[in-house]
């Protein structure tokens, strides 16, 4: 009876200590795991870092391809919390996890007209996804405050 319990006791463990995330995506040299809830970016942050991960980076096309195809499969969301972020003294988007300039990696992904530090407050960078509006996998600057489903990654 003991040990039916101790069993049923770690099954329940499991079960729970993911979730709070999709199943993990394994990608070229890089794991992510989309999350089922909503933070701000910072809590966001704190969250994968709490995992051992980081926000995702996109470091090219293919990695940007083999991501998007990835969060098709995640929670019916339009914005997903990814590791870039503004200083805002600075006029330029660094990815969290080494301070490197975005545009300095040679690849980008900007909707038209983004990133546009709207309204004085959209300093986080996410992937914003809206087929009404035509917007497909596009980074855009969002408001930190924003609760929203977010990604993390952890490089191989």
């Amino acid at each position: 009876m003991i040990v039916r319990f101790a069993i049923i006791l770690v099954l329940t463990y499991l079960s729970f200590a993911h979730a709070d995330f999709n199943p993990e995506h394994k990608l070229t040299g890089k794991t992510i795991l989309v999350s089922k809830i909503r933070k701000n970016w910072f809590d966001a942050l704190d969250y994968c870092k709490n995992k051992g991960m980081t926000l995702a980076t996109v470091r090219g096309r293919r990695e940007n391809r083999e991501l998007t195809n990835a969060l098709r499969n995640s929670p019916a969301a339009t914005h997903h919390w990814i590791g870039g972020i503004r200083h805002p003294n600075e006029n330029f988007y660094r990815w969290i996890h080494n301070n490197n300039k975005i545009e300095t990696t040679g690849y980008t992904n900007w909707q038209p007209g983004e990133p546009n530090f709207g309204r004085g407050i959209e300093l986080c960078m996410e992937y914003w996804n809206d087929p009404k509006k035509k917007i497909e996998w596009k980074w855009n600057d969002n408001d930190c405050k924003q609760e929203q489903i977010f990604v993390c990654e952890k490089r191989d």
